[in-house]
């Protein structure tokens, strides 16, 4: 059986990451690929030479990215999976806050929902740990194409005799360039850790699913006056909920007779 709390959370928060999340991100990244691409064009344009500094400086962002994402995608997957017990001892503390009360249980149950609040937290900080880690390290490299310009510039001045305009043009779509890239890095590790919600949900719809509870009406034939009276028979009765499970019941046989009464107790997964 699947948990009802880790379908919920597969309705809400994975939802949330596709209908929200995914789509700022790959706003962000198509927007941040054109000013990459116009940044490369216009600096290549003016000097020629820059474009040893940038295909060095994309050189090191890629390896940065590959590096990072490692992780990234792991520490997603696990901040979305931590979700789930949270949901679920939540809604079962909320239907059985009068039982736990009675049995004195109120520091049992505080216990472990706050060490499954301390899963996720921890999983959702990590996450945001190794998001600032990478940042930092793009604003680091980013300033060497405005390093690389400004050099360029002040040591061949003579040469390339560029009017003022454009050389300051450089300088500004250098440090634009800085910018752009490091969106574009970030969303594209955003997208792909976002895009673990997409793989949690086409999981769900492949999970297997039981046969109709109708009845082929070719398979069965019932008489007319059926039911004739309300017996009920279980001879040799074995259960078990999947494949792997231990049987809820085994070998259970028993008769109930038209107009009895008959009262089934037991605890959860029993088999009732």
């Amino acid at each position: 059986t699947t948990p009802l709390r880790r379908i919920l959370n597969r309705f809400t928060h994975d939802i949330e990451e596709l209908d929200i999340t995914l789509t700022q991100t790959m706003t962000t990244l198509m927007t941040s690929l054109g000013w990459f691409v116009t940044g490369v064009a216009l600096q290549t344009s003016i000097l020629p030479w820059q474009s040893l500094a940038l295909c060095f400086i994309v050189l090191i962002y890629w390896l940065l990215l590959l590096h990072y994402r490692k992780s990234a995608i792991d520490l997603q997957r696990l901040d979305a999976v931590s979700r789930s017990p949270i949901q679920a001892q939540l809604a079962e503390v909320l239907d059985g806050s009068s039982t736990i009360r009675v049995h004195d249980q109120v520091d049992y149950f505080t216990r472990i929902f706050r060490s499954s609040l301390d899963d996720n937290s921890s999983s959702m900080m990590n996450f945001l740990a190794a998001n600032r880690w990478l940042s930092v390290r793009i604003q680091m490299i980013g300033s060497l194409a405005v390093l690389a310009s400004v050099s360029i510039l002040v040591t061949f001045n003579e040469t390339l005799m560029l009017p003022t305009g454009i050389a300051a043009m450089l300088i500004i779509w250098s440090s634009k360039f800085t910018i752009s890239l490091g969106f574009m890095v970030q969303a594209i590790s955003e997208t792909e850790a976002a895009l673990t919600s997409v793989e949690r949900v086409d999981d769900m719809t492949r999970l297997p699913q039981e046969r109709n509870v109708l009845t082929d009406s070719t398979s069965m034939t019932l008489r007319p006056d059926w039911p004739s009276n309300g017996s009920l028979v279980f001879d040799n009765v074995s259960l078990r909920y999947r494949p792997g499970l231990p049987l809820s019941l085994d070998g259970l046989s028993f008769s109930l007779q038209t107009g009895q009464r008959c009262g089934i107790v037991g605890r959860t997964g029993a088999g009732k």
